[in-house]
C-alpha cells in the first residue's frame, strides 16, 4: 500500500489567521501547490469584501509541520476618474501580435491556456 502524505493549509488575510488541523491527503508537494492556488483563487471571490485591496495567503505544512510551501495572492483594485481612463482605441492605433494571443471581433483569446474573454 503507498503512503499517501497529509498536507495542512494555514490560511492569512491581515489580522485573520487559521491554522489547518485536520489536513488534507495529497499525492505530493506539487498537488499540494496546485490545490493551494486553486482554493485562494476560490477566496478571492468573496463578494463580502469585493473591490477592496487583499492579501491572502496559504503557508503548506507536511506531516512534521515543515512548511514546504508559501502560497500568496494579491489583489488590487485601482480606480480612476472616468475623464483620466483611455480607452483602448486611444492607446494604441496598430494592433500588437503575440505569440498564442489573438484577438478578433470583441474576444480576446490566450491560446496556450484555453482561456477566453468576451470584450
Amino acid at each position: 500500500m503507498k503512503f499517501v502524505p497529509l498536507y495542512f493549509f494555514d490560511f492569512t488575510e491581515g489580522e485573520l489567521n487559521g491554522c489547518d488541523q485536520f489536513g488534507t491527503k495529497l499525492a505530493d508537494v506539487e498537488a499540494a501547490a496546485r490545490e493551494a492556488v486553486s482554493a485562494l483563487a476560490n477566496i478571492s471571490k468573496d463578494v463580502q469584501k469585493q473591490y477592496k485591496d487583499r492579501i491572502v495567503a496559504l503557508k503548506v505544512r507536511d506531516q512534521s509541520g515543515e512548511t514546504v510551501l508559501n502560497v500568496t495572492l494579491t489583489l488590487a483594485v485601482t480606480w480612476f476618474p472616468a475623464n483620466e481612463v483611455e480607452s483602448c482605441e486611444e492607446a494604441t492605433a496598430e494592433p500588437v501580435q503575440r505569440p498564442g494571443l489573438s484577438t478578433g471581433m470583441g474576444e480576446l483569446t490566450l491560446a496556450a491556456r484555453g482561456v477566453s474573454a468576451l470584450a
